[in-house]
């Protein structure tokens, strides 16, 4: 019969703590970047919103600028502002109705808000582990000290 081989776990160090904990921060601020993002596409969605409802208040005929960059603009005539073309995925565009179109951009956004509610909790996690990690090491620090 073969012996099971037991591993032994390498002693607990200040060093090996600051280095997990470093870790942890790290992936704090990962996450809080990964947050903005979702903040910045949320933002971004919800001025398409509020451009569809205007263009759809201006009404069939009016005339726009659209900006093409650099500061440039090109004069255009509103022809149907009650059909959008939306991404709907994969490069995949499609062309929905007023309600509709505001209903899918509406799904979007609650899906970047369950992501950003798991991108928080992911942070505090982080964070509990953070604080249990700074007591070990507070901990630690004292016993090597005395």
């Amino acid at each position: 019969m073969a012996k099971k081989e037991v591993k032994k776990e390498a002693p607990v160090t200040l060093e090996s703590l600051n280095k997990e904990l470093r870790g942890y921060i790290a992936q704090i601020e990962a996450l809080r970047a990964e947050i903005a993002v979702v903040d910045e596409g949320i933002a971004n969605l919800r001025a398409v919103i509020k451009t569809i409802n205007n263009l759809k208040d201006l009404g069939k005929g009016k005339e726009i600028l659209i900006p093409i960059g650099a500061g440039a603009q090109i004069e255009a005539k509103l022809e149907n502002p009650d059909t959008i073309v939306v991404d709907i995925g994969s490069g995949i565009s499609a062309e929905l109705k007023h309600e509709e179109a505001l209903a899918h951009i509406a799904k979007q956004i609650a899906e970047l808000q369950v992501l950003r509610r798991t991108l928080e909790e992911a942070i505090v996690e982080a964070y509990q582990k953070t604080e249990e990690l700074l007591a070990k090491t507070k901990e630690l620090g004292e016993k090597e000290g005395k």
